[in-house]
């Protein structure tokens, strides 16, 4: 779980390593309609990683709140964007803890949703960060090529 969030992945760049170098302007730059910012996938992923959190501490009944889900920057500024990646770090320190007092036994257990082990529930985790590292990368080359004066169709 943390070498897809932080680094040391096998496949390439980490959740954390694609957004090295992205500052709050980045972040925020909308790189075609309809597409999500690189900020509102951050907040994205620290939503889902605390409703794994509240799962695996027992609170099965929660649900990510569609405000939770892509929210858009308040403020859009530099302050806030370093918040965004302190809490994301904190949102997987927290997911890490509350991994950490499963054991393998109850990790093969399924969740009370019936639909899938513990252990699925984390690999998920795992897709879900690499799944957005790929999309982060995508939306830098994006607006690198966009800074070069090209503009992909």
């Amino acid at each position: 779980m943390q070498k897809s969030f932080e680094s040391d992945a096998w496949h390439g760049p980490a959740l954390l390593e694609t957004l090295e170098g992205v500052d709050h302007r980045l972040a925020a730059k909308h790189v075609a309609p309809g597409v999500h910012t690189i900020w509102e996938i951050a907040l994205h992923t620290i939503a889902w990683k605390r409703a794994v959190t509240r799962w695996l501490e027992g609170d099965t009944s929660y649900e990510v709140k569609p405000e939770e889900n892509f929210p858009e920057p308040e403020e859009g500024d530099f302050l806030e964007w370093q918040h965004v990646i302190t809490e994301l770090k904190v949102a997987q320190a927290e997911l890490l803890a509350a991994t950490a007092k499963f054991t393998d036994e109850r990790l093969l257990q399924t969740t009370p949703s019936g639909r899938q082990t513990w252990s699925d529930l984390l690999y998920g985790v795992v897709h879900h960060d690499l799944y957005h590292a790929g999309q982060i990368a995508l939306l830098k080359k994006t607006a690198a090529h966009e800074s070069q004066g090209s503009r992909f169709k």
